[in-house]
Parts: C-alpha cells; sequence; structure tokens
C-alpha cells in the first residue's frame, strides 16, 4: 500500500528534506546558499513540524519567537527569512540572546557556540518547558539537545531527540520524523 501526500507538502518536504544543494533566488540567476541561509531556512521549515504546549501566559496566535545565541550573522540571515511569514498562522521574531537564561523568552533557541563544553553546560542548566533547542555540532542530540542540524558539502541532514523534546513538553509530526536520525541521551542517560 502506497502513501499519498497532498501536492504541496510533497513540494515542501522534497526541497527540506531531500538533502540537495539549497539554492536562493535573491536575483533573476540562481546562486549557491550561504550556510546561513540554509540554517534560516532550516529552522523556518523545521518550526512547521513542531506542535508547541499551550502557555497560559500568551495568547494562542502570539508571535513565535526564535532566539540565536552566540551567532550574530544567522540573527541577521533568519530575520529576512521569516519576515511576513507564518507557521501554524503566527508570525515569527527573531532576536539574538546572549544568555541561556532568556530562553525562557523564547519559543525555538538556536544554540550557536563551537565549544562542546560551552553547550553542555548551556544544556545541563537549561529546562525551559515548550522551548525547541537546537545546535549545530557533534553529539548535539545526543547531549540532550533535541534537533541536531548538520550541514556537510552543502546537503543538509538532522538528528532529533525525542526524548529530550518530550520532556519539555514539545511534539514533532510524523512527516518530520521520517526524514530525521533519531537519536538519544547518552549511556549513563544524562540530558
Amino acid at each position: 500500500m502506497s502513501l499519498v501526500m497532498p501536492k504541496k507538502h510533497r513540494r515542501m518536504l522534497t526541497c527540506f528534506f531531500l538533502l540537495v544543494p539549497l539554492w536562493t533566488g535573491a536575483s533573476h540567476a540562481a546562486t549557491a546558499a550561504t550556510e546561513d541561509e540554509v540554517r534560516a531556512a532550516f529552522l523556518f521549515q523545521l518550526a512547521q513540524y513542531v506542535n508547541w504546549p499551550a502557555d497560559a501566559g500568551r495568547p494562542a496566535n502570539a508571535a513565535l519567537r526564535f532566539c540565536v545565541l552566540g551567532q550574530d550573522q544567522l540573527t541577521a540571515t533568519l530575520e529576512p527569512t521569516v519576515r511576513k511569514k507564518l507557521i501554524q498562522g503566527r508570525a515569527v521574531s527573531v532576536r539574538r540572546v546572549a544568555e541561556h537564561s532568556q530562553f525562557s523568552e523564547c519559543d525555538l533557541a538556536f544554540i550557536g557556540f563551537q565549544s562542546e563544553k560551552q553547550v553542555k553546560a548551556t544544556l545541563a542548566a537549561a529546562h525551559f518547558p515548550g522551548v525547541l533547542i537546537v545546535g549545530e555540532m557533534e553529539h548535539f542530540a545526543q547531549m540532550g539537545g533535541m534537533v541536531n542540524l548538520v550541514i556537510r558539502s552543502g546537503r543538509v541532514a538532522f538528528e532529533i531527540n525525542t526524548a529530550a523534546a518530550e520532556k519539555e513538553h514539545l511534539e514533532f509530526r510524523s512527516q518530520l520524523l521520517r526524514f530525521a536520525r533519531l537519536v538519544g541521551t547518552d549511556r549513563e542517560g544524562r540530558r
């Protein structure tokens, strides 16, 4: 039995998940996307396949808050990527944060540190219900991050730690999970 997917979803998933180089049409000639453009497109597409818990303190149609920790250039690239676009009927706002304690003001937080020590310290200290923690480093998801973005030779892949997401009351849609490499916490059960 074959699975039939609406054309709209096939087109979106093809662009996002087939792990082909991304192209941008900023000018009439197609040019290869920068890694920050790939990251920005990934974060926008990823958020469309996440179910966030209701927040009693915010209206249901409040903007989704994307935060970036440690990468100023990504913030600048992400803003035009999400401008005037909706995710699940909600606008998207982007801001840079200076420290992980500000994650409570976010719905999606991208950690852009290069040091494994910094990432481990941030993940160990972070407990923010309803905040999707995304990173880009080897073993990020195994350390307790929820989504790890992997860009190699212009191709995009990603890992998801569903246990870490569930702990913070987040759910991934099955369409997303089919294309992810699912990972867990380390053997000692640490985040």
